[in-house]
């Protein structure tokens, strides 16, 4: 009588382990969590870049262009201008119903920073200050422009030809229609002389 109970028990149990085992589910796989997209560099602004003591405040508006002129025999000087936005010409010293004005006066302390925001760095030289050539060729030691050994907005002329300033491709340029701006300024020298900006047009 026992031995039939207990072999009637190992019969239920074995029934209902394969039961239990054919109704199991497979088991899912575990996916792994998708890392985080990292977060974009922002992009460092001209004004962080400038050095270590240097303020421009209030910064420049856009820009006019550049006024080029002779610094001495043989050499040519560069200085931005930007138009009057928001009372800007007022703030930097100058008649405040101009339509343009420099980024400061001269002497200020804050002109030379000013004009490094105005113009920012040469593609040649990687200083502060516009990228020079003459008739299309970039400036050299052996070429007919050599660049200010300390300070870019200065060139030495080395011959006669159409010399250009160029600011920054990052500097924005005045879109106001009564006042467009210019990336570029112009001196022409010749064998009669040296003609910048408005004298240099059609030479």
């Amino acid at each position: 009588m026992l031995r039939n109970v207990l072999i009637a028990a190992f019969a239920v149990a074995s029934l209902a382990a394969f039961s239990s085992c054919g109704s199991s589910s497979p088991a899912q796989p575990v996916l792994p969590t998708p890392a985080p997209t990292p977060a974009p560099t922002p992009t460092p602004t001209l004004a962080s870049q400038l050095p270590p003591g240097m303020v421009c405040d209030p910064t420049p508006p856009p820009l006019y262009g550049l006024r080029l002129k002779q610094h001495n025999a043989r050499t040519l000087d560069s200085r931005p201008q930007v138009i009057n936005v928001n009372n800007f010409c007022a703030l930097a010293g100058f008649d405040p119903g101009s339509k343009f004005c420099f980024t400061r006066q001269e002497g200020d302390p804050q002109a030379v920073a000013c004009d490094y925001l105005a113009v920012g760095k040469a593609t040649d030289t990687g200083r502060w200050g516009p990228t020079w050539s003459v008739d299309g060729n970039p400036c050299s030691a052996t070429g007919a422009c050599t660049n200010s050994p300390d300070n870019q907005f200065l060139v030495t002329m080395n011959g006669n030809g159409k010399y250009l300033a160029c600011v920054s491709d990052e500097i924005p340029l005045s879109t106001d229609p009564t006042r467009p701006g210019s990336r570029c300024g112009v001196c022409v020298v010749n064998d009669s002389g040296i003609y910048c900006n408005e004298q240099a047009n059609g030479l």
